[in-house]
Formats: structure tokens, sequence, C-alpha cells
């Protein structure tokens, strides 16, 4: 699973399906729509706590589009308060004290942008983000001493981590999913044993992967790992030599520029890129230096290895079920986009920072109902790379926010000829026909848009009343 939304496959060997086999009660408490359900990761869980819901995708940009609220007033939001979430598992272990459980704990709150409960007050002088940061710390504190209250404490394994880190400005990045350096890779893996465990080391030095989690818990608990887990105990001496591998996708998804990916070795990180990166973690660890000259062999080394570790990705709709496919194909919509180019001789991330950090300017304005602003942000963008998509698309639902149907309309073809799948793309475009009166062209998008997302009432909503006003104007 690389990207935001993918479905995992039916049937999936999770930890959850091996422990409930093995006897287990599991349960899972979501705190973000990123996990919802309906992706397939409620495998093997007894009791899936997630009151969430999305209507359509966008495997461009990867974000998510909401309907109707009515049923659940979650069921518009990316996220839950985590206090939510805690609450509803304490409740959970409570009624299953007796079993023998497995409960994950998700929380999305230190996420952008920061929210903070009406009773929470933030302290004068600190970030939005250290604000959260305390609040996930009195949350999980109370969690602990909960556990510790009903006895779990003392007799359960509990595992805390993060899945990634946020750049705070490192290396330019403000947020996470763009670079690939430590700033946003390194992460709290923090273990509490039952009481009677054997000693454990306190520290495990080699590097480890969150891919290590699944096989570790297995292995403490005398069940034997899967094949088709890839990670390896942590209980265990590792192989000389081994290795943990990191990617970003998001920039070559997003706007056609090159992936990231990495393997670490030891004390040496090596980050396949156009112009490839090659850190020493012990001499440097805020990867400051790039050190490939200097140690090329072990650069030559773990780029041969790299290979093996993941394919280019050689098609734009791997998001998309294959009954959505069928329907885009009768439709004439499979032409390839942006994320099915050719990764050879894409730009390097590194080298389009500044126009990235411009989109995430665009998108606040954007977001923040500055339409007019928004736009001419992603104008000076395309000026400067007139084949980003994403800002191109973003563009037209900008000109269609400020009623400038026609411009919404010559950008948003211009995105179709080459992201004929995307949901947003199509949906906008049809708003924009509908307005200038264009209503075949209006009724054919909007169904492409349905087709791509046949559970969006909105959508649905939208092609009835445009197929309505054709039927009126010709009468």
């Amino acid at each position: 699973m690389e990207e935001n939304a993918e479905q995992v496959p039916p049937n999936a060997i999770t930890l959850a399906s091996l422990l409930r086999a093995q006897g287990y009660a599991t349960a899972a408490f979501i705190g973000s729509v990123y996990l919802e359900r309906e992706l397939g990761l409620g495998q093997g869980f007894d009791f899936y706590d997630s009151p969430f819901s999305f209507e359509a995708f966008s495997s461009l940009s990867g974000s998510m589009f909401y309907g109707d609220r009515s049923a659940n007033p979650l069921r518009g939001r990316d996220r839950r308060d985590g206090a939510l979430v805690v609450r509803a598992a304490l409740q959970w272990l409570k009624a299953n004290r007796s079993k023998p459980v497995f409960a994950f704990v998700h929380l999305f709150d230190l996420h952008l942008p920061y929210h903070l409960p009406p009773s929470i007050a933030r302290r004068q002088g600190i970030s939005g983000y250290d604000a959260e940061l305390q609040y996930i710390d009195q949350l999980m504190g109370g969690f602990r001493d909960a556990l510790v209250r009903d006895g779990w404490w003392e007799r359960s394994l509990v595992i805390l981590l993060s899945d990634h880190g946020e750049g705070l400005g490192d290396h330019g990045e403000q947020t996470h999913g763009y670079f690939i350096y430590q700033s946003t890779l390194h992460v709290p893996l923090i273990v509490h044993w039952p009481s009677g465990t054997p000693d454990h080391p306190p520290v495990v030095p080699q590097p480890a992967g969150l891919i290590d989690v699944a096989p570790t818990v297995l292995d403490f608990l005398h069940l034997p790992a899967p094949p088709a887990f890839a990670g390896r105990s942590l209980l265990k001496t590792p192989e000389s030599g081994h290795a943990v591998y990191s990617e970003s996708v998001y920039s070559h998804d997003a706007f056609g520029w090159s992936p990231l990916r990495s393997l670490r070795t030891g004390e040496y990180k090596y980050i396949a890129a156009p112009r490839p990166e090659l850190y020493d973690l012990e001499a440097d660890p805020l990867e400051r230096n790039n050190a490939i000259a200097q140690h090329a062999a072990e650069a030559r080394s773990l780029q041969g290895r790299l290979s093996s570790y993941a394919a280019p990705r050689s098609t734009s709709t791997a998001a998309i079920p294959p009954e959505r496919l069928a329907a885009l194909k009768s439709l004439g919509y499979l032409a390839p986009g942006p994320q099915s180019s050719s990764e050879a001789g894409a730009p390097d991330p590194k080298d389009r920072l500044a126009e990235y950090r411009l989109y995430e300017r665009a998108q606040y304005e954007i977001m923040s109902g500055r339409s007019g602003n928004a736009i001419t942000l992603l104008r000076q963008l395309l000026s400067q790379d007139p084949k980003n998509t994403l800002a191109r698309r973003d563009l037209g639902v900008a000109y269609n926010a400020q009623a400038l149907y026609a411009k919404a309309r010559a950008s948003l073809q211009r995105v179709l000829a080459v992201a004929s799948s995307d949901f947003v793309a199509h949906f906008e475009l049809g708003v924009a026909d509908e307005h200038l009166g264009l209503f075949p062209e209006a009724v054919e998008h909007l169904r492409a848009a349905c087709q791509i997302a046949p559970q969006s009432a909105g959508c649905r909503r939208e092609l009835e009343a445009v197929e309505q006003k054709m039927k009126e104007n010709q009468k």
C-alpha cells in the first residue's frame, strides 16, 4: 500500500486475523477516515470502531471527499477527537476483561490543521504542534493510568508507535510525505513488557522499521510469522546487513516528479533520486552533508540492493476498483494520469521544493475560502511548471468557486487530457459546463464522475439536476 485510499486485498493476512484465529478478541478504534473500514482495513477485527465515510477519492491528490452528514456528523470529517477514541477503547476493554485481547488504538489529532478541543487552552508562546503534542501526551497518560487501574497494564504487551514525524522546517519540509529524511522517518517505537517477562535489552541499537512490529508481536507470543510478513522480529539478533526500506511516491503521483526511495543499513542511508544522496547518520544525524562522493562503494552497494525492494508503478488506476475501471472503459476514459509517466528524467523533488511550498500556500487559501488568492498563486506556479496537472486541476476548482466557468472549463479539459480518471476534474468540469449551458457535456462528465465514485450521493444529485435541466430545454 503506497497511497491513501488504496484497497487492502480481500483475505489479506493481517496481525488481527492471525490473533483472532488464536482465540483473541480483536478491536480497532480509529481516529481518522484514512483508516476507514471501507478500505478493507477491518479484516481480522471483531469490532472496528470507525465512524467515518467518504464518498469519493482523488488518486491525483490523495484527497477524500465527503457527502451527507445527516446520519452521522463524523461522516463528513477526516478525524475525531482522540479523547473519543480512547474512551471507546476503554469501554471495549472493560467489556472484554476476561479474554485475551488485541486492541489497536489510533489517534490522528497531531495532524494539520491542528484543532484543540474547546476545553483545552493553548498555552501562550507555544506552537500549535506543541499544543497538540501536549494534548496527546495527556490522553496517553490517562489511557495508561486506566490500564493500570483496570489490571491490564501488568499483564499486557503494550506498544507505542507513530507512522511518521513532522518536518517542522527541517530540509525545508513543513509537514510530511514530501521528503524521506530522518526528521519524518525517525519515529517512536516503545515497548512495555508484561510483568514476569524475561529481561530484554532496553534499546535495540540496530535500525528497525515499522514492518518489524507485527513479527515481533508474534515472536513474543511464540507464534510463527506467515511467509507474507516481510519484517523481522526485533527479539532476534538481526542478520548482518539488515536493511530498512522507506519511500515517498507523493511527489511523483501528484506532480509527475521523481519518487524518493531509500535503504538504510547500519548508519548508512542511501536515497535514490535523480541526484542521489548518502548519509552517515552516526556522524551526520541531521543529514546535512551528502557523503556520496566520500563513500561511493557504500552508495553503489545500497543502490544495487534497493532495486529489489520496489518496482516502479506502471498504472495510474491502482486505487480504482475493477468494476469502476470497466465503467470508465465504456465511457472512453482510460488515458493514463501523470503518475503513470516514466520515472526516468523526472525532476528531483529537491529542485522543486519552492514550487511545492507555493502549492501548499495555494491549498491553504482554498481551504480558507480565499479562492481569488489561490488563483493568483496557482497561476504563478503554472507559469513555472505548465505540466503541473494537480495545480491546474485546483486552478479549475478555484475558477469555479469564483464563478469563472469558462476559465474553469479550459483548465479542467487540459487536466482530463492527461488524468482522465480523476473524480474531481470530471465533477468540476460538469459543474462548469452546466453553468455555461452545455448540458450534454455536463451530463457526460458528471456520469464519468459518478462511475468513478458510485457511492457519491452529491454526484448523483448534481447529475440528476443537470439531466432535468436538459429535458426541460428539449421541450
